[in-house]
């Protein structure tokens, strides 16, 4: 029948496709809240007086063994493993820094059965203050390279 307009039923069914989008602004919300919640803990905790360097980068921070590095003077360092005391050392010309490495080595084998990922099996955080030279740097890892941890992930303050 050519003179009769489409029932309005009809209309309303073909409308019922069209995503509600308040619903999904509130799905998406709570998901952005959720991960920013996440992601902005810290798994490095910087001690007072220790400024790191300024980084581009945005990447995860594992969870593991920090040690933070800040230069007292020419060939010396105070230092700072996990939560432990804060301990300073000059630098042997010989053999570096050896307390650094004996106190690494330490730590070592209670960290390695600490950590459930076998990726992140001798991995260990520097966080080194600005004052830290390139040439000292350096010597630390390779006193830390000394002790048994060859994944080393150097922290920077984004």
């Amino acid at each position: 029948m050519p003179g009769f307009p489409p029932s309005k039923r009809k209309a309303k069914e073909e409308e019922g496709g069209d995503i509600n989008i308040t619903s999904l602004m509130d799905a998406f919300t709570i998901i952005l809240v959720f991960l920013i919640k996440q992601f902005g803990t810290s798994a490095v905790e910087i001690s007072a007086g220790y400024r790191p360097p300024v980084s581009n980068t945005r990447l995860a921070i594992d969870r593991i063994l920090p040690l933070q590095v800040r230069q007292i003077g020419p060939d010396a360092i105070s230092y700072q493993i996990s939560d432990k005391p804060e301990k300073a050392e000059r630098k042997d010309p010989n053999v570096g820094y050896a307390q650094l490495r004996a106190d690494l080595k330490a730590q070592k084998p209670l960290v390695d059965a600490a950590v459930v990922d076998e990726e992140l099996k001798g991995a260990i955080n520097i966080v080194c203050d600005k004052s830290v030279t390139y040439a000292t740097l350096m010597d630390v890892m390779k006193s830390v390279a000394g002790s048994g941890f060859f994944k080393l992930k150097l922290i920077a303050e984004p």
